[in-house]
C-alpha cells in the first residue's frame, strides 16, 4: 500500500478540568444522518464491482454488489412477513458470507437485530435470550436449531427460523426465501426514514461473567458515533481480519467499519496463530483487531518469525490489557506495524480508550474524541484527581440507550448526570494517561487488603511457555478469600506450582501471595464473548477452600 496513506502517530487531544477528562469535541453526526444501514447501502451500491468479503474456508469472493442485492431481498422478506420497527430478530450464527447480511436488512427496515452466542450456547442461555427479546425469527445454522426449537417450545413463544446453508427439507433456508424475492422490489427497494436516528438498531450482550448477560440496547444514533469516531484510527481500502463473531460488539462494528471504508474483509472462524499468519501472507491482511489472549498465544506460538507478515500495518488489541513487555516484543516483531491498545465497552458501542503513541506502553492511552470521564472514590462518589485509584465513570453522546428490558439495571449503571459507572478500578497520571488496575467486582480480599487479580496474571505471563494466566478469589476461614491462579502453558514445557508461587512471592506484596494454590489447565475457559469465565473458575478453585 502506498505509504501516503498510513495514518501517522497522533498527539492526544483532551483536557481536563474539575477532575473530567474531556476528548476533544467533534462533529460525528450529519443533518441528514437517519437510518445508519441506508449510509452502508448507498456506499456498496456506488462499489458494486468492489471486492467486500472473502470466504478463507472455500476462496468465494464477495463483491459489494452482490451484498447489497442480498441484503435488499432480506429486507423484502421481513417486511413481507410483516416484521415491524422495533420487532426484534435472533442471529445465532459462525463468520460467512452470509451472516451480516439479516444485520444490514434490519438496519434498512428498522428492525432490530440481536446476536446470540454462536459458542457454548445452552438451553438455558438460550432460554435468558428468547424470554428477554421475545424475537420474531431466529437466522441460524443447522447445529443450534434443535436447541432453539426445544426452548421455544417449552416457553411457548413462536419464532420462524432461518438456517444458513440447509440442507434438511423440512427447515427453511436462508437461501429459499432470498431467492423467492421479485427483482423489480429490489430494484425499487427504499430504507425506511425514521422519526429521528435515536431509532433503536441492534441489541448485543455483556460478557456474562457473573451472571445472565444483559441484552445492551444501542441506536442508530450509537452506530453513526463510534463508527466515525474509529475514522482517525483507519484509512479507506484496508484488507481487514477480525475473527470475532457478530456476538461480540466488535464483530459488529467491524464488518460495518469495513463497509463504510470499502475495506475488503477476510472472513475466518477458529482462530490460532498459524492460520492468522498464514492468512497475512495470503492475502496481504494489512489491518487486524484482535483480543489480548490471542495476541499473547500468537507472541508464544513462535510463529510470527516463520511468516512473511510485512504487510501488516496496523493492529488493534482490546479485551484485556496487554502488559507493556508483551506489546513491545510485538512491535520488535512487526516493526513496520503500528500497534495500539483500545479500551471499548459493550454498553459504548465502541472504543473509549486508545493509545496514540509509545511513550507510555503501560497506559490504555487517552480519551477518546466526544467522551469524557471521571475517577471517582466508589464509596463516597467524591471526583479523585491524578495518581488516585477509583472507579472509571463515561460518558458519550452515542453510548447505549439502555439494557433492553432491564430498567434496574439500566439504573444502577448509569447516574441522573447521564455517567456510566464502568465497575473497572483505574487512575490517570498528570499528563492525562490512563491506566487500568482491574475491575472492582475481581477484585480479592485478604485479610482487608484488595488484591489485584490482573496484577498477578501479568506476572505469571512473564514465566516462559505460560500461554495464559487467571487469578481468582477462593473462600478461606480465617483470611475472608485467597488468591488461586489457573496457569496455561505450552506443551511439554516444564513449570511447577512451585516456581508459579515463589514468583509471585518474590516480586509482589505479601498480600498477593498465591495461598490459595496454583491449578495449571489445557486451556483458561472463556465466555462467549472472549473473556475469561471467572464464574466457572471460581467453582473449581472452590473445591480448595479451607473450612476451617
Amino acid at each position: 500500500m502506498n505509504q501516503k496513506t498510513r495514518i501517522t502517530r497522533q498527539t492526544p487531544s483532551f483536557k481536563i478540568e474539575n477532575g473530567i477528562i474531556k476528548g476533544e469535541e467533534c462533529s460525528f453526526m450529519d443533518s441528514k444522518d437517519n437510518n445508519f444501514g441506508e449510509m452502508l447501502l448507498e456506499n456498496m451500491k456506488k462499489n458494486s464491482s468492489v471486492i467486500g468479503q472473502v470466504d478463507v474456508e472455500s476462496g468465494k469472493e464477495d463483491p459489494y454488489g452482490e451484498m447489497a442485492d442480498r441484503s435488499i431481498r432480506c429486507a423484502l422478506w421481513m417486511k413481507n412477513e410483516n416484521l415491524k420497527p422495533g420487532d426484534v430478530i435472533a442471529i445465532c450464527t459462525n463468520n460467512h458470507l452470509d451472516s451480516i447480511i439479516p444485520c444490514l436488512a434490519s438496519l434498512y427496515t428498522g428492525v432490530i437485530f440481536n446476536p446470540w452466542w454462536d459458542h457454548g450456547l445452552t438451553k438455558e442461555i438460550a432460554r435468558h435470550f428468547i424470554n428477554l427479546t421475545k424475537p420474531k425469527v431466529l437466522f441460524t445454522n443447522e447445529d443450534t436449531v434443535n436447541i432453539a426449537l426445544e426452548v421455544s417450545k417449552e416457553e411457548n413463544i413462536n419464532i420462524k427460523i432461518i438456517v444458513f446453508g440447509c440442507t434438511s427439507a423440512s427447515l427453511l433456508s436462508f437461501n429459499e426465501i432470498i431467492k423467492k424475492q421479485d427483482s423489480k422490489q429490489v430494484e425499487n427497494f427504499k430504507c425506511n426514514k425514521f422519526k429521528n436516528n435515536n431509532q433503536p438498531a441492534f441489541i448485543t450482550y455483556t460478557s456474562g461473567t457473573t451472571g445472565f448477560p444483559k441484552g445492551v440496547l444501542h441506536s442508530h444514533k450509537s452506530l453513526f458515533g463510534n463508527i466515525r469516531l474509529a475514522d482517525h484510527l483507519n484509512h479507506d481500502k484496508c484488507i481487514a481480519l477480525c475473527y470475532s463473531t457478530l456476538c461480540w460488539i466488535t464483530g459488529i462494528i467491524c464488518p460495518f467499519l469495513s463497509i463504510a471504508h470499502i475495506n475488503k474483509r477476510i472472513v475466518a472462524n477458529d482462530y490460532s496463530p498459524k492460520q492468522l499468519c498464514q492468512l497475512v501472507e495470503k492475502y496481504k491482511i494489512n489491518w487486524i483487531l484482535m483480543g489480548t489472549s490471542p495476541t499473547n498465544r500468537l507472541l508464544t506460538s513462535g510463529e510470527i518469525t516463520k511468516h512473511d507478515l510485512s504487510s501488516i500495518e496496523y493492529i488493534w488489541i482490546g479485551g484485556a490489557v496487554l502488559k507493556e513487555e508483551s506489546q513491545k516484543t510485538l512491535q520488535k516483531l512487526l516493526p513496520s506495524a503500528q500497534i495500539i491498545q483500545l479500551y471499548g465497552m459493550t454498553e459504548f458501542g465502541g472504543i473509549v480508550v486508545h493509545q496514540t503513541n509509545d511513550e507510555k506502553l503501560d497506559s490504555i492511552g487517552t480519551i477518546a474524541k466526544n467522551l469524557q470521564m471521571k475517577i471517582i472514590d466508589p464509596e463516597s462518589g467524591k471526583i479523585l484527581g491524578p495518581n488516585e485509584t477509583g472507579e472509571a465513570c463515561f460518558k458519550s453522546p452515542h453510548m447505549m440507550i439502555e439494557y433492553y428490558n432491564n430498567p434496574e439495571k439500566t439504573k444502577e449503571a448509569i447516574d441522573t448526570d447521564g455517567w456510566m459507572h464502568t465497575g473497572d478500578l483505574c487512575y490517570y497520571d498528570e499528563n492525562g494517561f490512563i491506566f487500568i488496575i482491574d475491575r472492582l467486582k475481581e477484585l480479592i480480599k485478604w485479610r482487608g487488603h484488595h488484591v489485584s487479580p490482573a496484577i498477578v496474571e501479568q506476572l505469571i505471563q512473564t514465566i516462559p511457555g505460560v500461554t495464559e494466566a487467571a487469578v481468582v478469589a477462593v473462600a478461606d476461614a480465617e483470611d475472608d478469600e485467597r488468591p488461586f491462579a489457573f496457569v496455561a502453558k505450552i506443551p511439554d514445557t516444564i513449570i511447577s506450582e512451585e516456581d508459579v508461587k515463589k514468583l509471585v512471592q518474590d516480586n509482589l506484596p505479601d498480600q498477593m501471595r498465591l495461598r490459595g494454590g496454583v491449578k495449571f489447565l489445557n486451556a483458561i475457559p472463556h465466555t462467549a464473548s472472549g473473556k475469561i469465565n471467572r464464574t466457572e473458575l471460581k467453582k473449581i478453585a472452590s473445591a480448595y477452600a479451607r473450612k476451617s
